[in-house]
């Protein structure tokens, strides 16, 4: 053995296991219809184990920010960010644009471009990013000592909860990194101090950690409440720290010993730790080999109606398999031609360490361009979600008192097809400008709703009246929407479910009573998931998401920004919201189609 090969440290194969798992875990816990249970048992520790990875096999760089920058978060992290994006963006429809239509490929750089700076579809690697950069500011202020630092991840953890509490979003951007910056830190001071090391990881502990952990999901399960647990626990949300902490907690110490035990000699452990070392590909193409999976899944029951196409037991080990396998081949692709964005945990054979002014003063330039984006998209003039909602081609709109008089002659010819207009809220409210629109509009072409804001303090029965009262019945009209949304203190503390479902059931009966027509649920992700998802399976749903693209094919209609510009309204608000419908030109027409019949003796 030579001398340089004997220098070369061995690779700690533990941190590919867990990120095998892991990346399987996430791929699980997104097929259509995975039970909740099932999601409960396998998220809690998806996200941190990332983090603590991260910070484990972090060297200490002596507190040299410009090396550091350079080699973690520019050579490292950026590269596989900016490889991400573009596979993100880079679907089969658009493949074969580009092929056919070569004079596209501007269009498709632009809107990768955006994707990069303004959307979160890479979020992980974007939270990876920050995380690096709020690590290494807090090494550098505590001088690498462990408890100063777990300290202060632990300060900034509680300030990224706080934010998040007020915003009461789903966590994927800064305040995340704010929470995840403590698992980094904790990563860091566990390889500092020796902590995790294969000689103290027992099999036995690996079992009492794992039968603590499967207690502790089990027991919050029986006690919220699978939907609530799953809420708190599944999305990762931090919410509820009595809850999540101890979850985290058990799953990632239960996770680190079991990967240190588990024998990695057996194919099905070397297969796993591939699929460690490719991590970053499964993230970004496992999702779309999953999203194709469920297609043409559909299809073939549609073509055949072989019913165990459909079930549990078939789709949750038949898509993980099939995912996994199809995206190792990119993996094997990536060896031979892509090694850098292998799961590494060293610095490449040969590098020199350095500090390339240049490089530096291209990631304070990504910086400052990805701060200008932003700072544009906040104010309309950019909307990162256009880049998803162009590919659908029925558009619409939703207003209310806040667009004022509205020229709806002038919103039709800018492409608009179909506007949701607010009538009414709770019990007695009613839009001061609902008369006018709902006149005006009928005098265009586009197609119009309206929709009620619903109350969580009044009754189903007399917001159903305050509807029906103000919304006059038309055979030409979308149906109902009733707008489920938190506000208030709602979002912080919401009512249980056992309490809203019945009310919002009883407007939900009497408007299609009255009208005729199934509503529509208009909804954000934490209403939905707390009072429509399991109870109102056979509604048409709205869904509310002006960051992300929507779950895969469980919507009707996407309100996909909240921050456009149109010409023809002179309200208070100089925003108005845009829409899609999921379909077609011919699937808008049925659509219409089969809303048109009522009963006339109420017309």
């Amino acid at each position: 053995m030579n001398e340089k090969a004997a220098s070369v440290k061995p690779r700690e194969t533990w941190g590919d296991v867990i990120r095998g798992i892991c990346s399987l875990a996430v791929i699980l816990s997104h097929i259509p219809g995975s039970p909740d249970a099932l999601v409960m048992y396998v998220t809690p520790f998806t996200l941190p184990c990332f983090f603590i990875l991260a910070g484990y096999f972090t060297r200490n760089y002596g507190g040299d920010i410009a090396e550091f920058f350079y080699n973690k978060v520019l050579k490292e992290i950026l590269i596989k960010l900016i490889f991400c994006t573009c596979m993100t963006t880079l679907t089969l429809k658009v493949i074969a644009r580009l092929i056919l239509h070569p004079t596209s490929i501007p269009e498709w750089l632009y809107d990768t471009s955006i994707a990069f700076l303004v959307k979160p579809t890479a979020n992980f690697f974007s939270i990876l990013v920050m995380c690096s950069v709020y690590f290494i500011v807090v090494n550098v202020i505590c001088r690498d000592k462990p408890l100063p630092m777990i300290l202060t991840g632990l300060a900034l953890a509680v300030v990224g909860y706080l934010i998040a509490r007020e915003r009461i979003i789903q966590l994927w951007s800064w305040d995340t990194a704010l929470v995840c910056v403590e698992f980094y830190i904790l990563g860091y001071c566990a390889r500092k101090k020796g902590i995790i090391a294969k000689s103290r990881c027992k099999l036995k502990h690996a079992l009492f950690l794992g039968g603590v952990y499967v207690a502790l999901v089990t027991a919050f399960a029986l006690t919220l409440g699978v939907n609530r647990s799953r809420i708190i626990v599944g999305n990762n949300t931090f919410l509820s720290p009595l809850v999540s902490v101890p979850l985290f907690i058990a799953g990632n110490v239960f996770m680190i010993v079991f990967a240190n035990v588990i024998p990695k000699t057996p194919r099905p452990v070397k297969l796993l730790m591939y699929i460690g070392r490719h991590s970053m590909i499964y993230f970004t193409i496992g999702g779309l080999v999953l999203v194709y999976t469920h297609y043409f899944n559909t299809l073939l029951f549609e073509a055949t109606h072989w019913r165990f196409l459909q079930s549990l037991f078939y789709k949750l080990p038949v898509y993980l398999s099939f995912t996994a396998a199809m995206t190792l081949i990119p993996s094997y692709l990536s060896d031979r031609f892509f090694p850098f964005l292998n799961g590494t945990f060293h610095l490449p054979k040969g590098f020199v360490k350095r500090r390339p002014k240049t490089c530096i003063a291209v990631c304070a330039l990504v910086v400052l361009t990805g701060a200008g984006v932003w700072a544009a998209s906040f104010r309309g003039y950019i909307i990162p979600n256009r880049i998803y909602a162009r590919h659908y081609p029925i558009h619409g709109v939703d207003v209310s008192s806040w667009q004022g008089n509205i020229d709806w002659k002038q919103l039709a010819s800018q492409n608009v097809r179909f506007a949701f207009i607010k009538a009414t809220e709770g019990s007695g409210h009613v839009d001061k400008c609902f008369a006018d629109n709902w006149r005006s509009v009928s005098e265009t072409d586009i197609v119009a709703g309206a929709y009620h804001f619903f109350s969580f303090e009044s009754s189903g029965r007399t917001q159903a009246e305050n509807f029906i009262s103000v919304v006059p019945v038309s055979e030409n009209a979308l149906p109902p929407v009733v707008d489920l949304e938190y506000y208030g203190d709602h979002g912080r503390n919401p009512l249980p479910a056992k309490k809203i479902v019945p009310e919002l059931k009883t407007l939900l009966d009497a408007l299609e009573a009255h009208y005729g027509k199934r509503p529509i649920i208009y909804v954000t992700e934490p209403s939905y998931l707390q009072y429509v998802y399991t109870y109102f399976d056979d509604y048409d749903i709205w869904f509310r998401s002006v960051i992300n693209d929507p779950p895969e094919g469980d919507w009707r209609f996407w309100q996909y920004s909240n921050r456009a510009k149109l010409q023809g309204y002179d309200g208070r608000e100089t925003f108005i919201d845009m829409n899609v419908f999921l379909g077609s030109e011919e699937q808008w027409k049925k659509y219409i189609d089969s809303h048109s019949s009522i009963n006339t003796k109420r017309s």
